[in-house]
C-alpha cells in the first residue's frame, strides 16, 4: 500500500513535467515557425500565390464601365481592308470619323514602327492634331530605352494628346497579372497609356500604387498595380474598325466614350496569357488596356499591401493559432480551419477594397502549426501512455495474469500496443474477479453509481430484494423493502442514509452498511458499496440468551434465596444446615458470575457521559465492607470534583471496577493497602489498581483473563475464574485496554485504559 501511494504521488509530477516540456518545445517551434511564415509572405515567387489570387479574383469581378468602347482591328476588317500594315491614311480617316462624333478620348494601341508613305504620315499627323485627344503608345526597346520613332513620325507624336507605355509584367508562371503605372529611363519615365486615358475622362485621383526607389540605374518602375480583369463571360462593348471607317456606327454610340483602338485579329498584334486565358484564350493588348482603364474609372485598381504589413498579418494569424492550440487543444482542427477561413475571407475582403494580400504563406504556416502540433501532442501522449503502462506493469500483481509474447523492441508503437493489450487484459480479468468475488460473498452486496443506480448485485442481494436489481434505483428498492427512514417519501442522498438495523417486510433483521468507492486520486465518490447482513438467526439466538439470563437472574436465584431464608430460621440446629448454606451461597455466586459475564458480552450497553470519579466512588462503597472485615486499607487519589469524563455503561463499568478491587482485597493479607491511581494523557484515562498480595507467576499472566482459569497463587480463595473475563469484556466494549503487571511476593497491578470524551 505504501508503494502504491508513493507511485501515485509521483504521477502528477511526471504529467506536469511532460506538459511543461511540450510548452517549452511549442515556444521554440513558434519562434521558428513565425519567421518562416514571414519569409514566405515576403517571397513573391511562392507558387501558391498566383492560383489563390486568380481564384479569389474570379469571386470579385469588375462590371464593365459603359464609357469604354473598343474599335477592333479584327478578321473582317483585315478581309475588307487588306493585309496589315494598312496605309496610315486609313488611320487618319478613322480618327476623323471618331473625332466627328466627339468622343472623350481616343487611345491608339497600334505601333507605327514600319516605314510608310510620307504623304500618309503627314495626313495622319494632321488628323491627330485636329482631333486633339489622341493617345499613342510607347514600347520598350532593349533594356534601357523606349523605341525611337523615325523623323517622319515626330509630327505625329507632337500632335498627340499624350504618349504612354503599354508594357505589362508576366509572373513566374508566364501569366500577365500586373504592370507599372510609370516606368522608363530614370530621366524620362512615361505613364501608362490607360492612365492618360483615365485623366482625359475628367476623374481626379492619385495614381494607384506606391512610388519606389529605382532598382537599376538604367530603368525605373513604380506604382505597381494588378490588372483588375472583368469576369470571363463579360465583354467590353466593341465595334469593328471597318464599320467605323465606313460610317456604319452611329455617332451617338461614339459620343463621350473613351475609345480604344487595337488589334484583336488572330495572329496579329500583341497577345498575352492572362488569368482569363483558361476560358477565353489569349488576351489582346488593347483588351488589357481596357481592363486597366476599367479599374481606374471605377476606383478598383488592385495594389499589393506593403511587405511588412503582409508579413505582420500572416504571422499574427499563425501566432494566434499557436496560442489557441496550447489553450484549447481539443478544438485544434476547428481552430485551424477557422483561422484558414479567416485568412481567405480577409484576402477576399481586401481584394474587394482594392488591396491584395496573399494568404498562401499564412495558410502554409497554419497547416504546419496544426500538423506539428498534432505530431508533438501525439508523441507526448504516447510517451505518457508508455510511462503509465510501464508503471502499471511494475505495480504488485493482485491477481495472476496471462502474459502474451512481447512485441519487437525496435518498434516503439508496437511495444505500446502490446502494453495496452496487457493492461486491458488485466482490467478485464480484474472485473471478472470482482464480479465472481461479489457473487460469492455471504452477505447481500450492491454497487451503485453516485446517483444510486445499481450497477452490480450479487446472488444474496437478489434473494433479499427479490428482484434483478441492475439498472434499478437503490433508494426505491430500500423503500420497497421497508427501510424505515424512507417511509416518509423523502429521498435523501446516499451519503446521508442512516446505517441502522431494521426489520424488513418479511420480518428479517437486516443491518445496512455503506461505504464510498473513492478513486485513486481525489476524494469524490465514484459510487457506493452497500451491504445488507441478515442477522435474523443472531437476533433469535440473542433473544434465547436474554431469556436464559432472565431465568438465571430471577427464576434460578429465587429458589436459592428461599433456601437461605429457611436456613436462617433453623440456624444452629445442625452442622448440616451450615454446609447446605455454604453450598447454596456458592451456587448463587456462580449464578451471579454467569449473569454478569453474559451481560458484559451482550450488545445491550447503554453508554452515556459519566464522571469516572463517581464510578470509582460507587465501587469503593461496595467493597468497603469487605475491606473492613479483612482489615485492608483502601486508598485512591481522586475526588468527586475530578473532571475526567468517559462514555460508559455505568452499571457494567462499576461492576468491572468492583471485580478488580474485590480480587485485590481477596488475595491481600490483613493490614496491607489496596491503592487506586489515575492519570490522563493524549485523550486516554489510565486507572491503576495495586495490591500487596502474593502476586501472579509470570507464566500465568498470558492466561489471566481466560474463563475458568485458576492458578496456584489463588489456592485457598473461592472463585470460578469468570470475574476477570467479565472485566476484560467490559473494558474492551468501552474501547479500552486492560493489562496486568505482577511480581511474586510483592503484589499485582491492574492497568485499565479508557478513551476520554472530547470537550
Amino acid at each position: 500500500m505504501m508503494l502504491w501511494r508513493k507511485t501515485e504521488k509521483r504521477h502528477p509530477t511526471h504529467a506536469q513535467r511532460l506538459f511543461h516540456g511540450l510548452v517549452r518545445e511549442w515556444l521554440w517551434i513558434g519562434l521558428l515557425l513565425l519567421p518562416f511564415t514571414a519569409y514566405l509572405s515576403l517571397s513573391p515567387g511562392l507558387a501558391l500565390n498566383n492560383p489563390l489570387y486568380d481564384s479569389l479574383r474570379r469571386l470579385t469581378p469588375l462590371p464593365v464601365d459603359p464609357r469604354i468602347l473598343l474599335v477592333t482591328i479584327d478578321d473582317p476588317s483585315l478581309k475588307k481592308l487588306g493585309q496589315w500594315p494598312w496605309p496610315r491614311s486609313l488611320h487618319a480617316d478613322l480618327i476623323d470619323r471618331l473625332s466627328a462624333a466627339q468622343p472623350a478620348g481616343i487611345l491608339f494601341d497600334v505601333i507605327f514602327s514600319e516605314p510608310g508613305d510620307p504623304t500618309h504620315d503627314k495626313r495622319l499627323a494632321e488628323s491627330v492634331c485636329n482631333a486633339g485627344n489622341v493617345l499613342l503608345p510607347l514600347v520598350r526597346e532593349g533594356t534601357a530605352s523606349y523605341s525611337q520613332p523615325g523623323a517622319q513620325m515626330l509630327p505625329l507624336l507632337k500632335c498627340a494628346k499624350g504618349v504612354g507605355h503599354i508594357n505589362v509584367e508576366a509572373d513566374s508562371d508566364g501569366v500577365v497579372r500586373s504592370l507599372y503605372m510609370r516606368e522608363g529611363p530614370p530621366d524620362a519615365t512615361a505613364p501608362q497609356l490607360a492612365w492618360l486615358a483615365y485623366e482625359m475622362s475628367g476623374e481626379l485621383s492619385e495614381m494607384p500604387g506606391e512610388p519606389q526607389q529605382s532598382i537599376t540605374q538604367s530603368w525605373h518602375r513604380e506604382h505597381a498595380i494588378r490588372i483588375p480583369f472583368i469576369a470571363p463571360h463579360a465583354r467590353f462593348p466593341s465595334v469593328s474598325y471597318v464599320s467605323v471607317l465606313r460610317g456604319e456606327v452611329p455617332p451617338e454610340q461614339l459620343r463621350n466614350r473613351l475609345i480604344l483602338v487595337g488589334s484583336t485579329a488572330s495572329g496579329m498584334g500583341d497577345r498575352f496569357v492572362t488569368p482569363l486565358s483558361s476560358t477565353v484564350g489569349n488576351t489582346a493588348g488593347v483588351e488589357i488596356q481596357a481592363n486597366v482603364l476599367n479599374g481606374l474609372l471605377q476606383g478598383r485598381s488592385i495594389v499589393d499591401l506593403p511587405g511588412w504589413l503582409a508579413a505582420l498579418m500572416a504571422t499574427s494569424l499563425v501566432a494566434l493559432l499557436l496560442g489557441l492550440l496550447l489553450y484549447r487543444p481539443r478544438y485544434a482542427l476547428w481552430m485551424t480551419l477557422g483561422c484558414m477561413a479567416t485568412s481567405l475571407l480577409g484576402a477576399w475582403a481586401l481584394l474587394r477594397l482594392g488591396h491584395w494580400w496573399s494568404p498562401a504563406a499564412c495558410l502554409i504556416g497554419l497547416l504546419l502549426s496544426y500538423l506539428i502540433w498534432n505530431w508533438r501532442r501525439l508523441s507526448v501522449i504516447i510517451a505518457y501512455f508508455g510511462w503509465e503502462l510501464t508503471r502499471l506493469d511494475n505495480e504488485p500483481k493482485v491477481l495472476p495474469e496471462r502474459r502474451r509474447a512481447p512485441a519487437s523492441k525496435g518498434d516503439v508503437l508496437q511495444a505500446r500496443i502490446f502494453a495496452l493489450e496487457q493492461a486491458v487484459s488485466r482490467t478485464r480479468d480484474t472485473r471478472r474477479f470482482m464480479a465472481d468475488g461479489l457473487e460469492c460473498l455471504p452477505v447481500a452486496t450492491l454497487i451503485t453509481d453516485p446517483k444510486g443506480n445499481i450497477l452490480l448485485a450479487n446472488r444474496i442481494a437478489r434473494e433479499v430484494f427479490g428482484n434483478v436489481l441492475v439498472n434499478e434505483n437503490l433508494l426505491e428498492q430500500l423503500a420497497d423493502l421497508g427501510y424505515p427512514p424512507l417511509h416518509n417519501g423523502v429521498r435523501p442522498a446516499l451519503s446521508a442514509l442512516e446505517l441502522v438495523e431494521f426489520r424488513d417486510i418479511h420480518q428479517r433483521s437486516l443491518r445496512m452498511e455503506l461505504a464510498p468507492l473513492l478513486p485513486a486520486e481525489g476524494d469524490v465518490a465514484l459510487g457506493w458499496l452497500l451491504s445488507l447482513t441478515d442477522l435474523s438467526k443472531e437476533r433469535e439466538a440473542q433473544q434465547h440468551r436474554e431469556t436464559m439470563l432472565r431465568f438465571l437472574s430471577h427464576d434460578l436465584r429465587a429458589p436459592h434465596s428461599a433456601i437461605l431464608a429457611l436456613l436462617d430460621v433453623h440456624n444452629g440446629e445442625s452442622p448440616v444446615f451450615a454446609q447446605i448454606e455454604q453450598q447454596v451461597r456458592r451456587a448463587l455466586s456462580l449464578t451471579e458470575s454467569f449473569v454478569q459475564l453474559a451481560k458484559a458480552e451482550a450488545d445491550g450497553y447503554q453508554f452515556q457521559p459519566t464522571l469516572f470519579a463517581m464510578l470509582v466512588m460507587d465501587a469503593f462503597d461496595q467493597v468497603a465492607v469487605i475491606a473492613h472485615l479483612k482489615g485492608i486499607h483502601l486508598v485512591h487519589d481522586l475526588d468527586e470534583a475530578d473532571e475526567g469524563m468517559v462514555s460508559a455503561d455505568q452499571s457494567l463499568l462499576t461492576r468491572a471496577l468492583f471485580n478488580v478491587l474485590e480480587n485485590a482485597i481477596k488475595y491481600s493479607s490483613s493490614g496491607t493497602t489496596v491503592r487506586l491511581r489515575h492519570s490522563s494523557a493524549q485523550g486516554w484515562l489510565e486507572c491503576r489498581i495495586s495490591d500487596q498480595g502474593p502476586g501472579i507467576a509470570e507464566e500465568d499472566l498470558p492466561e489471566l483473563f481466560s474463563q475458568y482459569r485458576r492458578f496456584d497463587s489463588a489456592q485457598g480463595s473461592e472463585g470460578l475464574g469468570l470475574g476477570l473475563t467479565m472485566v476484560k469484556a467490559v473494558v474492551e466494549r468501552h474501547g479500552g485496554h486492560i493489562s496486568c503487571e505482577s511480581v511474586v511476593g510483592k503484589g499485582t497491578t491492574f492497568s485499565l485504559q479508557l478513551p476520554l470524551l472530547d470537550d
